[in-house]
């Protein structure tokens, strides 16, 4: 009986094979993993793995027994096409030949991708790359921490859109690497432009088509904001801290209409119109019924509303609420509760749903059933954007504070969830391994 060299792939003991006279032919020479994480050598004497380690082995018919520290291991091979399938136990891997591999960029693609989805928690609808030497990018791009790079070296701009239109899109910054075995291994960050764009799009409701970044020294850069109309807004950025407007009337002024619409939502919100007061700003929000609310703002204390009555409470609160969840409520009753109004509203569906709120710090639902299902289940569904319909939110309760349930999806997924009510809050999560142990 004649042994052979064989090395297993990875983590999984994966191994090759030879089955007949014709197969020992065909499998040999140089392999890549599918999904391009490994590569696989055979030559007349040895199979190797990722260019490392050497494992005997013996064929039979469609099977490969794998000797490794005196212990016998059989897999299964098959050939679809030029493609090698090993299989163990339910492991299967395919390998393709690596004169058939595609080229660097569609396999940089294959690998980001995975990666991507899981930052952005979106799926990708287009990635594409754009080749480039550092030393002509660096020039067209910010990032936070400035690799050493040569500046001949070949790296890529990735643009990407997502599966959600309500997503806005992505620009990454790739390197491209590779390992001892020669597989490549990217590398990537979101470019400044980009992040700060999302971030004006998503958490100030500013519809910013461009953003051009210019350093002011230590962590700071003035941004210029173009927006969809093509109108410009000149803003501050830290990172590490956020955006604020630039302290100019017009500035201040524009920046926080644009902040109170994404708030209150854009139907309620007018205009805003503030002058300055010494170290303060003054002046008037204007809702879409007339209503002037006298308004200041300073640096330390930002924007504060100085006088409200009840029934602009009320507006506000239900434009709040509306706009988070993202969706219309028909109002039904307030209760002064304390400090915070008692609002009742029901959904187009009659989903009945009691809500807690301070119009300037936000709000909570009413820490039950009917009222946590329904503010969870539009929440679910702003965060999973418009591709997947949530149907349902059930739940039954744990504890004071905790709440476990299902939400289930018109794709026909249902997903295990937690959610917690925090008093003045509430959050949901998908549950894990770990919460069917926790009491």
């Amino acid at each position: 009986m004649q042994f052979k060299s064989i090395y297993p792939l990875g983590i999984f003991s994966v191994l090759l094979f030879l089955s007949s006279c014709s197969d020992s032919s065909k499998i040999k020479g140089e392999w890549v993993r599918s999904d391009y994480k490994s590569t696989l050598k055979i030559t007349d004497e040895k199979v190797i793995f990722d260019n490392i380690t050497e494992r005997e082995y013996e064929v039979g018919e469609n099977t490969l027994k794998v000797i490794a520290y005196g212990i016998a291991t059989d897999y299964q091979f098959d050939f679809k096409g030029d493609t090698l399938v090993l299989t163990k136990g339910t492991s299967v891997q395919k390998f393709v030949p690596k004169d058939k591999v595609s080229s660097d960029e569609e396999q940089i693609k294959v690998l980001l991708t995975p990666q991507v989805e899981k930052m952005f928690e979106k799926k990708i609808a287009n990635l594409t790359l754009e080749k480039e030497h550092w030393g002509d990018l660096k020039e067209k791009i910010t990032l936070q921490k400035v690799p050493s790079i040569p500046d001949d070296e070949w790296v890529y701009s990735s643009e990407i859109t997502f599966e959600d239109k309500m997503t806005p899109p992505a620009t990454i910054f790739v390197r491209a690497g590779r390992d001892k075995s020669g597989v490549l291994k990217p590398a990537w960050t979101e470019i400044l432009e980009s992040s700060t764009r999302r971030y004006l799009i998503n958490g100030m409701g500013i519809p910013a088509e461009k953003v051009d970044l210019k350093p002011t020294g230590g962590n700071g850069y003035d941004v210029t904001v173009t927006t969809n109309d093509g109108s410009t807004l000149p803003i501050l950025l830290d990172p590490q801290i956020g955006v604020l407007p630039r302290q100019d009337e017009s500035s201040i002024s524009t920046y926080f209409q644009y902040s109170l619409q994404k708030k209150y939502g854009k139907d309620l919100i007018k205009r805003v119109d503030l002058k300055q007061d010494d170290v303060f700003y003054k002046g008037t929000v204007t809702l879409s019924n007339g209503t002037q609310i006298p308004t200041t703002y300073s640096k330390v204390k930002g924007l504060d509303f100085t006088e409200l009555d009840q029934k602009t409470k009320e507006a506000l609160g239900q434009g709040m609420i509306e706009s988070e969840l993202n969706v219309e409520l028909e109002w039904q009753e307030t209760e002064i509760v304390g400090d915070l109004l008692k609002m009742t509203f029901q959904t187009a569906v009659e989903e009945k749903l009691v809500t807690y709120v301070d119009v300037m710090r936000g709000w909570y639902p009413e820490n039950t059933l009917t009222s946590l299902s329904t503010a969870t289940r539009y929440r679910i569904q702003k965060k999973v954007g418009s591709t997947n319909k949530v149907g349902s939110v059930i739940l039954a309760q744990r504890s004071q504070e905790r709440y476990e349930g299902t939400v289930d999806f018109a794709s026909g997924s249902v997903e295990r969830i937690i959610v917690e009510h925090t008093g003045t809050g509430f959050s949901w999560r998908a549950a894990t391994e770990q919460d069917k142990y926790l009491k």
